[in-house]
């Protein structure tokens, strides 16, 4: 996916996220990795604590990268969350490169789940 794709494609989702929540604001990659990791945990709360804040985006980041390999799904443990066996490092080679990624494989996700 060329860069002007990606660019185009990910304010699509943005906005299409923002409309189907009612947001004032558009959500940024860290908002859409947290309502996947909703998705994936399959239960909402009316209030989060920091701490659940970060394992739930942190399981929606495992979700989107399981996409190419990254993680497995190795079913739900004791507290209903999803156990995951990473299969490959994700390392990037930046920041910058990393947030590509996860923004190209978030839109994938939604293509294939949600839209």
């Amino acid at each position: 996916m060329e860069n002007w794709e990606l660019n185009f494609n990910w304010l699509k989702l943005q906005h299409f996220v923002k409309d189907k929540f009612e947001m004032e604001v558009l959500p940024n990659i860290d908002t859409i990795l947290f309502m996947i990791g909703i998705q994936k945990l399959g239960r909402l709360q009316e209030e989060y604590t920091k701490e659940d804040k970060l394992s739930i985006t942190t399981l929606g980041m495992c979700e989107v990268l399981s996409l190419e390999g990254y993680f497995e799904d190795n079913g739900i443990d004791d507290e209903g969350w999803t156990v995951w066996i990473e299969k490959k490092p994700f390392e990037p080679k930046s920041d910058a490169e990393g947030q590509e990624m996860l923004k190209r494989l978030s839109i994938t996700y939604f293509e294939k789940k949600i839209m």
